[in-house]
């Protein structure tokens, strides 16, 4: 099945179209496409034409569209999950949702499982990081939104992220953190493709998975026109 997956939690916005098993979990990547971008409102339909059109398909030919949820940048998932929908909706296209985190371990975890697994970090602002902690492709902790000092997990694992690259002297004693250009710290749409169980999921029923509060919200208080 053609299946089609994107991403835009970080400031990287990510496109693939895959030709997916669902018998034997085959996954062939027929075009990949990643723009470094902060407006992805602006990138993401453009990178999805592009990747489609490198591969000779149509929207029509797509059997399934895989977006990543967060968490990440509050405006970036808001607009991969409402783009999501609206093309499921409008299409028929039967429509997947996995995790950012996931997707970002993903890569790492390939090589074969490691002792401690591998800590997938993402830049919260804020002085902050979302990180969860998986063991051969299986989540095995909490999403935690903290502070990167105050991160709680024992040491001796492979950090990959933005996050990890941001605080890397705080991080490393948690582990092994590869160089700065390593592909290993960014999300792609190809390690949703390898993480993502593909079930299908009601539409309606797509939402961003944010962690915490945005920061508008937390704002909101300054605004005086909040208060009318």
């Amino acid at each position: 099945m053609l299946t089609l997956a994107f991403d835009a939690s970080t400031p990287v916005v990510t496109v693939a179209l895959a030709c997916v098993d669902d018998e034997d979990k085959g996954r062939e990547i027929l075009t990949e496409a990643s723009i470094s971008s902060r407006g992805a409102s602006e990138a993401l339909l453009p990178a999805v034409d592009a990747v489609l059109e490198l591969a000779g398909e149509r929207l029509d030919s797509v059997g399934r569209i895989l977006v990543g949820v967060g968490p990440g940048t509050f405006t970036g998932i808001r607009i991969a999950v409402s783009t999501a929908r609206a093309v499921a909706l409008g299409s028929g296209i039967p429509l997947s949702v996995n995790s950012t985190l996931a997707a970002l371990a993903a890569p790492a975890l390939l090589g074969g499982p490691r002792k401690t697994g591998v800590l997938a970090v993402l830049d919260a602002r804020r002085h902050q990081v979302f990180a969860q902690r998986f063991s051969n492709k299986i989540e095995v902790g909490e999403v935690f939104c903290t502070r990167p000092e105050d991160l709680s997990i024992d040491g001796g694992h492979l950090l990959v992220g933005d996050g990890a690259l941001r605080y890397r002297e705080t991080l490393s004693t948690l582990g092994y953190i590869p160089p700065d250009d390593s592909p290993l710290h960014r999300v792609t749409a190809l390690g949703h493709l390898i993480s993502a169980d593909l079930h299908p999921v009601d539409p309606s029923r797509v939402v961003p998975f944010y962690v915490r509060e945005p920061d508008a919200e937390v704002r909101r208080d300054l605004n005086p026109w909040s208060r009318a």
